[in-house]
């Protein structure tokens, strides 16, 4: 198989379970499927867009219906497989459709892979060094493997630090500073400090909490047990980080 300059054909394989999960779980939102897709789109002649996962389960089933809207090849992973972990068994369903979408005679030369799961770093390894493919991945920020990222032609990490998200790191810092003017100990309570800052700057609850959430991540904010009288019980809040919101050039005292 031989690269060809203007071959611009890419078949994509979403790891639907993982970008969900990751999303909720770090983010507390879901994935933006259709900017997504449509700027896989713009770039390529995407030949097949495939989301691989166990829609069976609770948790998923509700899913079915946005991907519906930008792409008809959904595969279900649940196979009834006698007690083993379902997540190995969706790599295994995706490794089997990568692999039977290479070896044909004109297999595309871009392979999207949406993943962070470093089972999948030998065969992308194999299509860039062995087959000369172009294979960008695409995973949720903190959740890369470091082999698998190693493997990839090119890495793209969602959330990325885009103007906008920028931009939401400079509302939620001002807003502590606000809170700094009357109080000697700044602290919000997240869901109420996304509400503010949505609210002010007519911005989506969802990149508002995505921002906060990377900030946190990035310990700009830190998450911490604190009383605020002695009569109440302890409550989870945040609190800035001075001297690292200073460093990352979004404090200036």
């Amino acid at each position: 198989m031989f690269w060809r300059r203007n071959d611009n054909r890419a078949s994509v394989f979403v790891d639907y379970e993982y970008g969900f999960v990751s999303m909720k779980e770090l983010y507390h939102t879901q994935p933006d499927l259709a900017g997504w897709c449509g700027q896989l789109r713009e770039r390529y002649q995407v030949e097949s867009l495939r989301f691989f996962g166990n829609f069976l389960n609770p948790s998923l089933s509700d899913e079915v219906t946005p991907i519906r809207e930008v792409s008809s090849d959904i595969i279900e992973t649940n196979c009834n497989n006698g007690g083993a972990h379902m997540k190995d068994m969706s790599d295994v369903i995706i490794l089997d459709a990568l692999y039977r979408t290479v070896v044909q005679k004109r297999s595309p030369q871009t392979f999207v892979l949406f993943t962070g799961d470093g089972h999948f770093q030998p065969a992308v390894r194999y299509l860039v060094q062995d087959l000369g493919k172009r294979v960008e991945l695409y995973g949720i920020r903190t959740t890369i493997s470091r082999a698998l990222r190693c493997a990839a032609s090119e890495t793209f990490e969602i959330p990325e630090q885009d103007a906008k998200l920028m931009a939401c790191f400079a509302y939620i810092t001002a807003d502590f500073n606000r809170i700094a003017m009357n109080h000697d100990n700044p602290f919000a309570n997240f869901q109420s400090l996304v509400s503010r800052v949505s609210r002010k700057n007519n911005v989506p609850k969802g990149r508002v909490e995505m921002a906060l959430t990377e900030m946190m991540n990035q310990g700009l904010i830190t998450k911490k047990r604190y009383r605020v009288s002695y009569d109440r019980p302890m409550i989870n809040v945040l609190v800035p980080e001075w001297d690292q919101l200073i460093a990352a050039g979004l404090h200036h005292p």
